[in-house]
């Protein structure tokens, strides 16, 4: 019964006033990033995915807005709002009637409607002629974008892993606390001009981890510098320092994240890949180091790329025979992507392996056609050698190996035809294929097939699918979007797949299904209201007591939302969210959860300053039936927590604007449990219910 005064509460707060129709102002361009952030994160439920990469472009457009008279198809795919359908569309509409007059045009070309055109208007702009590219030293210090962020953050309740050990504790375990503070610190340096040069420095310390002394003497454990060329005459993009390459639909050759995720935002599946681009995330594993250049030769582009690296790796102890005094190989059973380095065995694993990749691309596109090829390499020095379980036996093991694609895309008439097939050298094969049909401005379908082998073994790829990655899974894609009226959007998508081998916690081959359907109904750019329901289920080991292998289950999961945003006016703006959730687990009880918050962001318009302030309930019976939800945060940082047990969550954030060169930032959230008296475990444990966080984050601009 308190839980639905609650609710009451949230919705009548949230609808008190009527919405009203009024001029369709352009949205804040941050809201729109986070919001589209929010859709691609729904679908991965990962706490620690970073997603600055994916919307680089949309932060140098904030301050260079995409001339749309002049930009290529790769440019407005890099927006992250169109379709490849939609992209197309817009080229031929250029090609036909020549350069845009006014972005109101946008609206009239097929695919497109008014809802994306505002969509992309805080980011691009249509000027009348083609701007003078000439870059001069003069344009660099006159015109150029200087940036520096620091940010430091910590949990603000004493972790079991930041108590003091006793001499007995330590020699019994040298992981017995963490070595470092709990602080967690970064710092960003970067300079852009237009999308064409870019320049930065980025070092990161993580909290348990050293600072200038111990095993970090030289102060961060991580850093980064990037220093990245575009469009200077044939040479396309020029890359040195820490770099991103990516090609095709990603099944070949792709480092870092990917646009391909099963959303409610749009039922495309199809990937354009950008080629080679400035890295300027914190993520220590899914970027490439060395040199990239990409060269155009009229329609065929041209690249090549190399990376060298130290990476970390779980390190095998190996008999050394006392007559051999040679240096023995490397070897790890694992590669260590957390980027964490505070314990001494984490310590060890850093740096423990030296892994090289390189390879190149040719790509031909001609009016509506678009044809690849890419091949990569990667090399270690020394070998990787897996501590084999039964669902691992066909992953790689060794030191080399090399893959080989092709991709394809194709516009006729309404049709987007788009695919990529890819071989490693072992000979397993990985293909996807899928076509977009444009039925008519109102109705869009996708369909998507999959087959990755079991034994495909990817050297750095992101392929389209349920599984973390690119082998062992086949499956089928259907999506829909439909648009019945004006202010009415209907989205579904449904995907059958199945995993022929075995996999991490299941002991058989097995299947399952992921659907979605979302309704939204937006009457004005002030208010919206969108339904959504959400049905998966696969097959996993039971956790019954049984001899032998464990028989696998079905562990459906459910998740029902309704959420409503409001803006009073331009200054404040309101968001409710409920959230119902539900699994099971084989015989095991339903596991049900529940979520409800209320949001308030209000700008001051007497002050420089934005109050931004949520309020959550939760209440879920188990882990299993937890709930995610994207939370504001400060520039450049993403925060999508699970909400799970029974308590709330609070966070309050400012944005003050001292003077116009420097923003400041400050967050505070706090877990409050109701079901418990600690928190977390083995060094993450608190003793308590309270976990609250601070984080403070300034950005010079000059």
């Amino acid at each position: 019964m308190k839980n639905l005064v609650w609710i009451a509460f949230a919705f009548l707060f949230c609808l008190s006033a009527k919405a009203q129709e009024g001029v369709n102002d352009a949205m804040d361009r941050a809201l729109i990033i986070e919001q589209r952030i929010e859709q691609i994160a729904e679908t991965s439920e990962d706490e620690n995915l970073d997603y600055n990469t994916l919307f680089e472009k949309l932060s140098v457009y904030i301050d260079f807005p995409l001339n749309l008279n002049s930009a290529t198809a790769d440019d407005l795919y890099s927006l992250g709002f169109l379709s490849n359908y939609q992209i197309g569309e817009f080229m031929e509409y250029r090609l036909e009637y020549g350069n845009l007059f006014s972005i109101f045009e946008l609206p009239q070309i097929n695919g497109w409607d008014v809802y994306t055109a505002d969509l992309i208007e805080p980011f691009v702009m249509v000027s009348p002629e083609t701007a003078n590219r000439k870059i001069t030293l003069e344009k660099m210090l006159k015109y150029g974008k200087n940036e520096w962020v620091v940010r430091y953050q910590r949990i603000l309740e004493e972790q079991y892993g930041y108590t003091d050990a006793t001499p007995e504790e330590w020699e019994k375990s040298e992981n017995a606390r963490y070595l470092g503070s709990a602080d967690k610190v970064y710092t960003r340096y970067r300079y852009r001009y237009d999308d064409r040069i870019s320049f930065g420095i980025t070092a990161e310390k993580d909290n348990g981890e050293e600072f200038f002394n111990g095993s970090q003497k030289n102060g961060f454990d991580f850093y980064s510098a990037h220093l990245h060329l575009s469009d200077f005459g044939v040479v396309k993009a020029l890359s040195l320092g820490d770099y991103q390459a990516q090609f095709g639909q990603g099944l070949t050759f792709w480092s870092g994240l990917g646009f391909n995720r099963k959303s409610s935002f749009t039922v495309s599946t199809a990937q354009r890949g950008r080629g080679i681009g400035a890295y300027t995330s914190i993520n220590e594993n899914l970027f490439l180091r060395g040199g990239a250049a990409t060269v155009g030769l009229g329609k065929f582009d041209v690249s090549v790329f190399y990376s060298g690296k130290e990476i970390d790796g779980n390190l095998l102890e190996q008999e050394q025979d006392t007559l051999d005094f040679s240096e023995p190989e490397v070897l790890v059973s694992s590669f260590q992507e957390s980027g964490y380095h505070r314990t001494a065995s984490e310590v060890r694993s850093k740096n423990s392996i030296f892994q090289q990749h390189y390879g190149g691309n040719i790509s031909f596109d001609h009016e509506r056609l678009h044809l690849g090829v890419t091949a990569a390499r990667m090399e270690l020095d020394g070998a990787i050698n897996r501590d084999i379980k039964e669902y691992s036996k066909f992953r790689f093991s060794g030191s080399e190996n090399t893959i080989i694609g092709g991709d394809y895309s194709y516009k006729f008439r309404n049709f987007f035809f788009f695919g990529e097939t890819s071989r490693s050298e072992n000979g397993g094969l990985a293909t996807m294929n899928g076509v977009n049909i444009n039925m008519n401005p109102r109705l869009s379908v996708n369909i998507t097939q999959r087959h990755y082998d079991t034994d495909f073994q990817p050297v750095a790829s992101v392929g389209f699918g349920e599984g973390s990655s690119v082998e062992n899974e086949s499956g089928v894609y259907l999506g829909i979007e439909f648009r019945p009226f004006k202010k009415w959007k209907f989205n579904a998508y449904f995907d059958q797949f199945k995993f022929p081998w075995l996999r991490y916690q299941v002991d058989a081959p097995s299947s399952g299904y992921d659907f979605l359907a979302q309704l939204d109904y937006q009457p004005s750019s002030r208010f919206g209201v969108y339904i959504r329901y959400r049905d998966r289920e696969k097959q996993i080991n039971t956790r019954e007591d049984v001899e032998g292998l464990d028989n696998i289950v079905l562990n459906p999961r459910r998740n029902l939302r309704l959420n409503f945003s409001y803006s009073a006016a331009r200054n404040i703006q309101f968001r409710s969210r409920v959230e119902f959730s539900e699994y099971k687990r084989g015989a095991e009880p339903v596991s049900r959860g529940f979520m409800v918050y209320q949001d308030v962001s209000y700008d001051f318009k007497k002050l420089p300053l934005k109050f931004t302030f949520r309020y959550a309930l939760f209440d879920t019976d188990t882990y299993d039936s937890r709930i995610y939800a994207y939370e504001n945060d400060v520039r450049y940082f993403f925060s999508i927590p699970a909400y799970s047990g029974r308590g709330t969550r609070v966070y309050a954030m400012i944005k003050y604007d001292i003077g116009r060169n420097i923003d400041f930032w400050l967050r505070w959230a706090q877990y409050y449990y109701t079901d418990r008296n600690e928190i977390g475990s083995s060094k993450e444990l608190i003793n308590g219910n309270t976990k609250s966080e601070i984080k403070a984050q300034f950005l010079f601009k000059f």
